[in-house]
């Protein structure tokens, strides 16, 4: 189980991004001078990478248990309608006690060592082949049909989140980037638009810093206009709560500092995040669930050094509940007995596996389960 996360330059650790709501506490303002990033600098030009077959990353992996047939037959048909090329990892349902970090041997649930030996064999992949980059899923994810503009669009807004400012190499267009300090009382928050020639630019705006987020960068960068966000009335929190929601206009997506994730559906990794992954997680102790622990390095709690992770809001990846008992999808715990009668993926409004039945048979009348009802939420 998870939720999602991506960024090409630094690790989105954690997954959905509805639950990461302590960054989103207040609301907002506009300012009168905008600013911009030109192409011509390197800002945007890359991210026409992402148009690619592994979404401007160097690999997509997939944890598929090999048993799980229907996971890997539906993981594919999506990939194959949105033009992703995936690869392939085994997930695992036996370890070998010996092989656990210290701390190990308390995790006794079999599913819960199964899912943190094949989310480690992926980052040990990455530092044996060198692998600068990587989009890592489990294979219950679902995604929008239009996840390349999507991601885009995530790109151009976390790139601002860790962009130096022009002419410097140790100032940054957030203040509060790598670390705000004692005395930090506000944060940058960056209205993003793109204009017709790809240029990306940003109205600077300044908050009141949050309480309980002194750890970590407090920088936003936000999406408006976002016609893949649904209303605010039909967005599931989930684990979270209506923070989001209640902060911000309708159709708005926000990234910004992973903070509290849940769950590994998705998450980009870097080489060198990758090393400090494995090394934490499979060598230093295992403490928890998988998710937990990538929680703790992203806010560097449990006695672990604190790695820059980032996440969007409402989440880009979320897990699919195909038709029939819930308790048939998940291989790592018990899911209770709950059955869905309809196909749903909560939060996504042109859900690839959703609209299986249009995109088989070239019906570009997409179904989306969130259409806009023209109300507001009091």
């Amino acid at each position: 189980m998870s939720r999602s996360l991506v960024n090409p330059r630094t690790v989105l650790a954690g997954a959905g991004s509805i639950f990461v709501l302590l960054l989103l506490l207040l609301g907002l303002g506009r300012s009168k001078v905008a600013q911009f990033i030109p192409s011509s600098t390197g800002g945007d030009g890359s991210l026409q990478n992402i148009q690619n077959a592994t979404l401007g990353f160097q690999h997509i992996f997939a944890i598929n248990l090999p048993l799980r047939t229907d996971h890997r037959d539906q993981f594919s048909l999506a990939a194959h309608f949105t033009g992703l090329r995936v690869e392939y990892v085994d997930g695992v349902t036996e370890v070998d006690e010996r092989g656990l970090p210290p701390g190990g041997e308390e995790i006794k649930s079999k599913g819960v060592r199964g899912s943190w030996r094949a989310h480690m064999n992926v980052l040990r992949m990455i530092v044996e082949q060198n692998i600068t980059t990587a989009l890592v899923f489990e294979d219950d994810t679902d995604w929008d049909i239009r996840i390349k503009s999507q991601m885009q669009d995530f790109a151009r807004a976390s790139r601002l989140l860790t962009q130096t400012r022009r002419g410097t190499t140790d100032q940054f267009l957030d203040p509060t980037f790598p670390r705000p300090t004692e005395n930090s009382h506000e944060f940058q928050e960056f209205d993003i638009t793109t204009d017709s020639t790809n240029n990306t630019y940003y109205l600077p705006i300044r908050r009141p810093r949050p309480m309980g987020l002194a750890l970590t960068p407090l920088g936003r960068a936000v999406i408006y206009d976002d016609e893949t966000v649904p209303e605010k009335q039909r967005i599931d929190p989930q684990f979270g709560d209506k923070q989001l929601v209640q902060q911000y206009p309708e159709h708005t997506r926000v990234v910004a500092r992973a903070h509290e994730t849940t769950c590994t559906l998705a998450y980009a990794i870097t080489l060198p995040a990758a090393r400090r992954f494995l090394y934490e997680l499979a060598m230093v102790k295992m403490t928890a669930a998988t998710d937990i622990m990538f929680r703790d390095i992203c806010d560097g709690l449990a006695d672990r050094p604190i790695q820059a992770c980032f996440s969007v809001q409402p989440e880009l990846f979320q897990m699919h509940r195909p038709v029939g008992r819930i308790s048939k999808q998940t291989d790592i715990g018990d899911a209770g007995g709950a059955y869905f009668d309809t196909a749903y993926t909560a939060n996504i409004r042109w859900s690839t596996r959703v609209n299986f039945p249009k995109l088989v048979y070239g019906d570009t009348s997409y179904t989306d389960p969130f259409p806009d009802r023209g109300t507001k939420v009091g």
